[in-house]
């Protein structure tokens, strides 16, 4: 979008002046599952199953039925991060991370996608099991990658996320915020009865994991991540 094309087609009718579109609620949760490293490629095979968590959700998982319900959630073996187009479709259990995002209805077909923009969607990325998880992992990764450097990380968790180079002043802005949600973890930490038998190291650790999966949060929930411009 720029002043020229909007000054040339104020009635939106060309792409140049293509309003911003939301990422589908499939392709929504594969981006997710990809930028977090965790996406599964593969193809073909039995369709994932979904199942009901203790809140009534309906999430990925298997139970086994054999011990009663609600039973023990049975390991998936990564195929739980298998592409959306994989995941078990049954009418009377919507996935609930791709329900939110007006994943289309089957009933008795569905001949249009709608487009909602409700309160849930929001408070679904912030309490989200799925989303945090993710967002766990996609700060596992940046360690990963680009180890005891909190800059490149952050240049990279930008980069991974909106697809661009972040600019110098975003950087020092995202830098300063993981290093402050460092400071509030160490202080909670410092505030409760500490465990003699702690690793000071370990929990420093775990600090900074949960001060860049806050970030990392922060960016999935971006409309820079949700839209497509």
């Amino acid at each position: 979008r720029n002043q020229e094309l909007d000054a040339v087609d104020r009635e939106n009718r060309f792409y140049g002046h293509m309003a911003i579109r939301r990422l589908d609620a499939e392709v929504l949760r594969d981006t997710l599952l990809a930028v977090s490293g965790m996406l599964n490629g593969e193809t073909y095979g039995e369709a994932v199953p979904v199942m009901a968590d203790r809140t009534g959700q309906w999430v990925i998982g298997m139970e086994n039925l054999d011990a009663g319900r609600p039973g023990a959630v049975l390991p998936m073996h990564g195929k739980e991060f298998r592409r959306s187009i994989y995941v078990q479709v049954r009418r009377s259990r919507p996935l609930a991370v791709l329900d939110t995002f007006d994943l289309p209805r089957m009933d008795p077909n569905c001949t249009g996608r709608a487009s909602s923009t409700v309160a849930p969607q929001a408070l679904m990325f912030m309490n989200s099991d799925f989303v945090i998880a993710q967002a766990k992992h996609f700060a596992q990764r940046l360690q990963k990658e680009s180890p005891d450097d909190l800059t490149a990380q952050v240049a990279l968790a930008w980069k991974l996320a909106f697809a661009q180079s972040a600019p110098d002043t975003e950087v020092a802005a995202a830098v300063q915020f993981v290093q402050q949600q460092q400071e509030q973890f160490q202080q909670q930490k410092t505030a409760t009865k500490k465990d003699p038998k702690a690793d000071p190291a370990a929990e420093k650790a775990a600090q900074e994991l949960s001060a860049l999966t806050s970030f990392c949060q922060a960016l999935l929930s971006s409309n820079q991540f949700l839209y497509v411009e």
